[in-house]
């Protein structure tokens, strides 16, 4: 929750019932957001699959 000049910003119930066309709108912004996270999952995972993949190849000797 967020401090407004109004009030506190609260995320709309998950009834899908909304007292105005701002709510529901408000609630449709929320629907469309992207996921939290998964990018934060790539950018870690493709550099350890790049450490894994030289550690793998500097193991069998391909890499000296």
């Amino acid at each position: 929750m967020s401090k407004t000049f109004g009030g506190l910003h609260t995320r709309p119930d998950h009834s899908g019932v909304g007292r105005s066309q701002r709510e529901l709108r408000d609630r449709a912004s929320f629907d469309q957001a992207p996921a939290a996270g998964a990018s934060c999952l790539l950018i870690l995972a493709l550099p350890l699959l790049g450490l894994a993949i030289i550690a793998a190849l500097t193991t069998t000797g391909v890499i000296a």
